[in-house]
């Protein structure tokens, strides 16, 4: 792997680590940006399995964050 790659994946990696350690409001902003990350570095390592992995986060992340703003919704509704 070319030297720009690897700073670049060391770089998201580090990015993604970043971010699950200091949490996020959201799981699942947290998880779809953990997805963006892992479909990046797939893409720059040519790692299909990762890519995978990075856009299923991104859906189930997606999932988690409508179910919260259906819960907010419903939770201000004043009936």
């Amino acid at each position: 792997m070319a030297r720009k790659q690897t700073a670049l994946v060391l770089a998201l990696l580090g990015a993604s680590t970043l971010l699950m350690a200091c949490g996020d409001k959201s799981d699942g902003s947290a998880q779809r940006t953990k997805g963006d990350i892992k479909e990046a570095v797939g893409d720059v390592t040519g790692n299909e399995r990762l890519q995978r992995e990075g856009e299923k986060d991104q859906v189930v992340g997606g999932v988690k964050e409508t179910v919260d703003d259906v819960k907010d919704a419903v939770k201000d509704d004043p009936k």
